[in-house]
């Protein structure tokens, strides 16, 4: 398994589509932070995105996808002096069955968009879900650079609109490819993506990455890992430190911890079992390193549903 697809999985990466709006100028949606990562594609239409931290509205066409990773709060409106009103006084009394739609406005232009959400593990967050940029903005004017994307994005349109048997699984799917493409066309969009999202696409830091998610289990060394993709100790630490925000050992123990949180939430096997597939050899190693990354020891951890 690639680097991405199993640090997303290790997250419990899920999404879904809350409704689709037919808005008719003038209308605004004013949309509080929020625990997950909320996403807006523009289905017909044009409007204005509005949100701390920009320095002027930013107008938004049909075909765009714009997410917000952390929850930041942000306003659609359909004019950049716009005012918006909270989401829940205008998806208040209205049915929501089959994705809706939701209908506010008056009598002007109209504009469609699908609001939906991706959800994370946030308690216990990877490095990747702290690397997203508070905004990211997919134009659908490059959607030929993005072929795939697009068609993930239409399919989403389609399913919401026609709300036939089995939609809300298929939605809930297209949803996560979503996640995945969007961060895919960012990082390609990028001329220097942030953080992990730069360790990935980085040629001897992303082989290292790979080395340590297939065998978390190899007695790997500084020395082990750095030879292994032809980079020198001192300027194979360096790099990886600037690009993942920690040094490769951390990083080796938070993953080989990551994969013990999964083995203990979803298999019988015991911690002795659990810390050889982990690279440890021994349960006090084992159980001393859990307890100083999750919190909690790993019988502990296991009983806690919550925790899980």
């Amino acid at each position: 398994m690639d680097v991405l697809s199993d640090i997303l999985r290790s997250v419990h990466l899920g999404g879904g589509v809350y409704f689709r709006c037919e808005f008719s100028a003038p209308w605004g949606m004013d949309i509080k932070p929020t625990p997950v990562a909320e996403f807006h594609i523009i289905v017909r239409g044009s409007c204005w995105l509005r949100m701390p931290g920009l320095s002027a509205p930013t107008p938004l066409q049909g075909g765009d996808l714009v997410a917000f990773p952390h929850g930041d709060a942000h306003c659609l409106v359909d004019a950049p002096e716009g005012v918006a009103l909270p989401a829940e006084e205008i998806v208040q009394g209205q049915n929501l069955d089959h994705y809706g739609p939701v209908t506010y406005g008056g009598s002007g232009l109209p504009a469609t968009v699908l609001c939906g959400y991706f959800q994370f593990d946030r308690d216990h967050p990877h490095p990747l879900v702290a690397a997203l940029p508070s905004l990211i903005h997919i134009r659908g004017t490059d959607s030929h650079d993005f072929a795939w994307l697009q068609t993930a994005l239409n399919f989403m349109i389609y399913e919401t609109k026609t709300a036939k048997p089995g939609a809300e699984a298929v939605v809930n799917r297209l949803a996560e490819v979503l996640f995945v493409q969007m961060v895919r066309a960012y990082i390609a969009q990028s001329e220097a993506p942030p953080g992990m999202l730069a360790a990935i696409a980085d040629k001897q830091i992303g082989a290292a990455l790979q080395l340590m998610h297939q065998t978390p289990q190899n007695p790997w060394t500084l020395a082990t890992l750095a030879r292994e993709v032809g980079m020198s100790r001192s300027a194979f630490a360096a790099r990886f430190n600037q690009l993942v925000g920690q040094t490769p050992m951390h990083y080796l123990t938070f993953w080989r911890m990551q994969k013990a949180r999964e083995l203990l939430s979803e298999t019988r096997l015991g911690t002795a079992a659990i810390a050889e597939r982990v690279g440890y050899q021994s349960d006090a190693a084992f159980g001393k390193a859990f307890k100083k990354v999750v919190g909690t020891g790993p019988g502990a951890y296991r009983r806690d549903p919550v925790r899980r």
